[in-house]
């Protein structure tokens, strides 16, 4: 297995470094093994856009990068809500338009489930 592929994905999907080089890089390794998106890469990603740090429309060239990346498989425990979240975002134009205002309202979502988790967890 060819932990270097793994790596690309890994960066993309923590959108470590510059979006368009991590698109390209993940586009351009040879598949080895998958990586699992989860909750906490989406929150990430869409605080960049509600922090200012990146745009609604990297959200979506991130989202579509993942989305249509044969090597990423969804978090098992939350697949619909993750699924649901990468095509709502990857396809604003079946959707709404992704907006400051989308991206705290899917910020809200995903947080409420992480807290979920943690407060069951706990309890």
């Amino acid at each position: 297995m060819d932990a270097n592929r793994c790596r690309p994905l890994d960066d993309l999907m923590r959108w470590d470094g510059e979006l368009s080089e991590l698109i390209r890089d993940a586009q351009h390794s040879e598949p080895a093994s998958t990586v699992t998106f989860r909750r906490a890469h989406a929150v990430s990603a869409v605080e960049k856009v509600t922090a200012g740090i990146a745009s609604p429309g990297q959200l979506v060239d991130w989202a579509q990068a993942l989305h249509f990346e044969e090597q990423v498989d969804v978090e098992e425990a939350h697949r619909d809500l993750l699924t649901q979240f990468l095509f709502e975002i990857s396809t604003p134009e079946l959707f709404e338009p992704v907006t400051s205002d989308v991206c705290q309202g899917w910020l809200r979502v995903l947080q409420t489930s992480m807290a979920f988790d943690a407060e069951a967890a706990g309890g």
